[in-house]
């Protein structure tokens, strides 16, 4: 590797931008082998003394960068195929994955090569004060302590960790090394092991603190796991043999002693400590059944070995309940409460003696099921592990169970500290969200001392929170439109939003249903008060009500929209005292930045930062005032900057894609109109970046919902999942114009029709529009509209309908496979905003449905349906196809098998994109029409032939 210093930096930056006017008139169209070399920057990290950066830089296809910035003294470097990246908390390690080459993965795959014949992944460790790198193969799995030093743990595939390899960054001195090698047993040739675990995986374990150079490794081993603060740290054995053994060990990273703590015939897995590092917590079992019985075992510094805690037998347990091997394991912050999880008892199988084809296989489908069979049998598997949670009161050795059938969701509350959590139980309700686009749920206050569990709240639609020191209950009443607050402790319940006169509920709220708060921002400290969103500003509230609310913000009058940014996940609340900070949102012009604000300070907000781009929430430092963030235009890739707590010495990082400017691009405008029903309409407008307004333009109209507030999105050429690329067709000399649609109740056909052909009548007054070549283009529910439009209006040449609904008829029965749900709440509640059901309103929905109306379309019409689509059923794209094909449209159907709504494999992407491509160009560009177009591609030539080639 080379060190590459902030003058090289600064000096590619400075070559890359006097490059720019030479490239413009060199500049070239974006094809389609392009898309490869397109970049994406991925998991950006800052360490915590906000000295260093990193961040993945990775291609559509092939190999990446792990880039590395020391911002304090400006250097940069970077490794190549490094990922998933983690700073120490001492910030003087960055461990990372190297991955191995893909080329070199592929040629192995076509080869045949089985898996454990594939090369493995390396464990790579950057000595940041030294610049030295280590780099040791076989890696499986890493971790370090969140808060705890220098120390790493790996574990490998492999039964002894050769030698680390070293790559030295400058001249640096080998640091001493002390090694301590464990093994259970000496590895000889032998039969394959019978025991009853042989399917579990063992490796070999590298513990190791760089800096010191002490080494310590470990064969057999299955799981590890430090606390918190690195002071402990626990591994697991298993050697496997006629009888299966399982040891438990601690090691203490100050000391340097490892301790077993148990060796018993079985397996332990599930190694967790507190954060304190004195206890931990596992489970164990020796039952060799198919179906084996677990046990929670608790160890802490002061035993020679561990306790059982809990088991099938304990009291608190309900009878026929078993400790859960799929459940969670964690203690709270203070290290009292031992939180767990417990399930049904799991029955052991049943042999029998039928063969495979006499055995029935029938789903009953029951009208009194609260779900549909094919949402079971696609839960199924979540059902068959799914755990309750339970406490083990250490103090106390007492046992509650929190969660139960009924009550499937507990929230505790101070990092698990409170004697008090929140139940929720949906249950009650699960058969009305086949046609209710709600997730009702009945609120219970638990006791986590007694056990005693309250029913407090009946039937909520929306948010129920308690407060960070569970003082009060605080809910969104969704019929009322107004936060309601329960004192727990005067048990009183007070209405504390009624008096703003301005809603809490989202104002744009468009479809058939009641809508939803814009949220809360948090509590501040100690309970004081609670910070709720309107649509432009934050709310305080005093939850004793002795004090009105108080605006914090005042963004209304100048229709700013202002949000806190947490920048410390782990904070339970805000500290009214100290400078937060809160992003703003400029509604009409989209423009977007930072300011401060001290909640206890009224009319302290202070604008620190401002541009025309969209920002990403900045992301701190832990231990120092260092952010870096992401900012964005159309045409600026959201590189990674750095910056002061306060938006000063603000520096970029990275330039992620320099070889844009080597392409033509493009330009995005704000337009606006009036529809012929008098409704004010926003819109964008993306231009060829070589545009002249004297040229005329093919134009593609795309539409789904409303775009406008997506004006400084930036978008990367890539293969189609399943839409136009904007700056592809930019690019190659399209306009894309998207108009936002406005819903009202029982029409969406019409009004889609509204207003995108308001607006395209709008755009066809532009003399560069050429009003004789416009296409149209929309995925899903987009794609619906395509289709719906096309029986309204000739005025296109072309358009493409990725999976559309055809016939809300037939699909207002049909299944969402991706969940198995019924499809109906989306029609009398969600985004088809048809308002009613099939049989109280049918007329509704055969109007709204174009395959009714195929004879009236005109327009040769390019269909995507899937045949794995999970959520609108392939079928309805083949009613239409074999509509227009009947009727002798020109028409064509897209199947991408075993693909999805939105297309997941890069091949039928990369198809998809040459195809709608070929298609737009044949309609509004006048090219020669592509054999598959012209001949088809017949059953007998599929996946020889693919029809790319024109026409002759």
């Amino acid at each position: 590797m080379k060190l590459n210093i902030l003058a090289a930096f600064i000096a590619l930056l400075w070559l890359i931008s006097m490059e720019t006017n030479a490239q413009s008139s060199t500049k070239k169209s974006l094809n389609h082998t392009d898309y490869d070399s397109w970049k994406a920057l991925s998991k950006p990290q800052i360490s915590a003394n906000g000295n260093w950066v990193s961040y993945e830089v990775n291609p559509q296809k092939g190999d990446g960068w792990l880039h590395l910035h020391n911002i304090s003294v400006g250097m940069h470097d970077s490794i190549f195929r490094g990922q998933e990246a983690l700073f120490s908390y001492s910030s003087d390690l960055l461990v990372f994955r190297i991955k191995q080459p893909e080329d070199s993965i592929r040629k192995l795959k076509l080869a045949k090569k089985k898996k454990d014949e594939m090369p493995k992944d390396s464990l790579g460790i950057w000595l940041l004060g030294k610049d030295s790198l280590y780099k040791s193969s076989g890696l499986k799995s890493f971790q370090l302590p969140k808060e705890g030093g220098s120390w790493i743990a790996s574990l490998h595939e492999k039964a002894k960790v050769k030698e680390a390899e070293k790559d030295t960054l400058s001249k640096v001195s080998e640091p001493d090394s002390t090694s301590i090698e464990t093994k259970e047993k000496p590895k000889t040739e032998k039969k394959k092991a019978k025991g009853a675990f042989n399917d579990k995986e063992t490796y070999t374990l590298t513990l190791q603190n760089p800096l010191s150079g002490f080494v310590l490794t470990v064969d057999n081993v299955t799981e590890s796991s430090f606390s918190k603060n690195g002071f402990l740290f626990a591994y697991i054995t298993l050697t496997k043999d006629s009888i299966d053994t399982t040891s438990v060990h601690v090691f203490d990273t100050r000391s340097l002693q490892s301790r077993m703590i148990l060796k018993q015939p079985g397996f332990a897995s599930k190694p967790v400590s507190d954060d304190a590092g004195k206890q931990l917590a596992f489970l164990f079992t020796g039952d060799t059944s198919k179906v084996k019985r677990f046990s929670l075992q608790l160890w802490n510094e002061k035993l020679l070995s561990p306790i059982k805690v809990a088991d099938t037998a304990s009291r608190g347990i309900p009878n026929q309940w078993e400790v859960s091997e799929n459940g969670k394991i964690s203690f709270s912050e203070d290290g009292t409460k031992l939180y767990f999880e417990t399930m049904p008892k799991v029955p052991q199988p049943v042999t029998d003696t039928l063969l495979d084809e006499e055995k029935v296989r029938v789903d009953v489908w029951n009208w009194q099921d609260n779900r549909l069979q094919t949402q079971q049998l696609k839960e199924l598997e979540d059902d068959l592990k799914r755990s309750y949670l339970s406490v083990y009161r250490i103090p106390d050795k007492k046992i509650i169970q929190l969660a139960d059938t009924l009550i499937t969701q507990v929230r505790t509350i101070k990092k698990g500290n409170g004697e008090l959590a929140l139940g929720f139980s949906s249950i009650p309700y699960l058969l009305q969200t086949s046609w209710e686009n709600n997730s009702y749920k009945d609120a219970f206050l638990l006791d986590l001392k007694t056990g005693i569990k309250k029913k407090t709240l009946v039937k909520k639609g929306f948010t129920v929170n308690l407060s960070p020191e569970g003082k009060y209950l605080i809910w969104y009443e969704g019929d009322e439109k107004i936060w309601y607050l329960m004192d727990l402790i005067k048990s009183q319940i007070r209405n504390i939003s009624q008096s703003v006169p301005f809603a809490f509920y989202e104002e744009d709220h468009d479809v058939p249903s009641t809508p939803g708060p814009y949220g809360i921002a948090g509590w501040t400290t100690d309970d004081a008060s609670v910070l709720i969103y309107d649509k432009y500003d934050i709310w305080q509230f005093d939850p004793k009500g002795l004090k009105g609310p108080v605006n914090l913000t005042n963004g209304r009058a100048g229709k700013v929209i202002h949000r806190y940014v947490n920048l410390d996940p782990e904070a339970l609340s805000i500290n009214p005292a100290s400078s937060v900070i809160i992003k703003t949102v400029e509604e009409e012009s989209r423009k977007q930045g930072f300011s401060s604000l001290i909640i206890n300070q009224p009319g302290s907000l202070k604008y620190l930062s401002e541009a025309d781009a969209e920002y990403t929430n900045p992301i701190k430092a832990k231990l120092a005032d260092e952010l870096i963030w992401q900012r964005s235009t159309y045409t600026q890739y959201p590189d990674l900057w750095t910056s002061k707590l306060d938006f000063s010495e603000v520096e970029k990082l990275s330039i992620t894609n320099p070889q844009q400017s080597s392409f033509w691009w493009g330009t995005v405008e704000a337009v606006s109109w009036t529809s012929l029903e008098g409704i004010s309409l926003k819109g964008l407008l993306y231009k060829p970046e070589n545009f002249s307004d004297t040229a005329k333009y093919p134009m593609i109209v795309y539409f789904y919902e409303k775009y406008s507030e997506a004006i400084h999105s930036h978008y990367v050429p890539n293969p189609s999942r399943s839409t136009v690329n904007f700056p592809f067709y930019n690019s190659n000399g399209y306009l894309v114009f998207i108009p936002d649609i406005h819903y009202t109740t029982g029409q969406p056909g019409e009004d889609a029709y509204i207003c995108i052909m308001s607006g395209v009548l709008e755009m066809m007054k532009r003399p560069y529009v050429d009003t004789e070549h416009m296409g149209i283009q929309g995925q899903s529910w987009g794609g619906y509209q395509v289709a719906y439009l096309v029986t309204r209006t000739g005025l296109f040449k072309a358009a493409m309908s990725g999976a559309p609904v055809s016939n809300m008829t037939s699909a207002y029965g049909g299944i969402r496979w991706e969940s198995g749900l019924v499809r109906q709440f989306q029609y009398e509640q969600g985004q088809s905003r048809i308002g009613n059901t099939l049989w109280e309103n049918r007329e509704l929905y055969l109007k709204n449905s174009p395959v009714f109306f195929a004879d009236k379309v005109t327009t040769p019409l390019l269909i995507m349906s899937n045949d794995n689509d999970g959520a609108v059923p392939w079928q309805q794209g083949i009613e239409l196809f074999t509509a227009l094909r009947r009727l002798g449209k020109p028409s064509w159907l897209l199947n991408y098998n075993g693909d999805e709504h939105n297309l997941t494999k890069r091949p039928n992407r990369m198809d998809l994109a040459i195809r709608m491509n070929q298609f737009f160009d044949h309609y509004l560009k006048d090219k020669p029409m592509p054999l598959w177009m012209s001949k088809g591609i017949p059953a007998i030539k599929k996946g020889k032939e693919f029809g790319y080639e024109p026409e002759e």
